[in-house]
């Protein structure tokens, strides 16, 4: 089941987010902070988009997106995702493609007129397969560079 995450969600996204942060590349320079990402969750739930996904009863993955102005142009709205993860033990289970189809919708009531997913450095390759087998289209390629 697919639904709208709640404030009483933000222990399990703080500790979903914990296991997806290492495995970012992010991790290797900066910590962990999670009463950042308490805070993160708190503002996604109350103003953009964040998802959870239950499984046996028990929260197994989650999507959030800001939605805000597509910065060329105000006039149209982007959700540009945030944090998209499913736990290893659910992974294959069809979670991740159920909350890939559940972001539409709620992007949608929030006024967005595009999506922006990530493709990390170490996503797995389905991931690509996923998003193209949905109607997204390559659009950037980003770099990281520590300073």
């Amino acid at each position: 089941m697919i639904r709208q995450a709640t404030l009483d969600d933000l222990d399990v996204i703080v500790s979903m987010s914990k296991q997806f942060y290492a495995t970012t590349h992010y991790s290797r320079w900066a910590n962990f902070n999670a009463e950042t990402v308490e805070a993160l969750a708190t503002n996604l739930i109350e103003n953009h988009v964040m998802l959870c996904a239950e499984l046996d009863g028990e929260v197994v993955g989650m999507v959030g997106l800001f939605v805000a102005p597509f910065m060329f142009n105000s006039g149209k709205t982007g959700a540009y995702e945030v944090v998209w993860w499913v736990n290893p033990d659910a992974q294959g289970s069809g979670i991740g493609y159920k909350l890939l189809q559940a972001i539409e919708p709620a992007c949608r009531a929030k006024g967005a007129d595009i999506i922006q997913m990530v493709l990390m450095a170490n996503s797995p390759p389905i991931a690509t397969q996923l998003y193209e087998r949905n109607g997204y289209a390559h659009s950037e390629t980003s770099f990281t560079k520590e300073l």
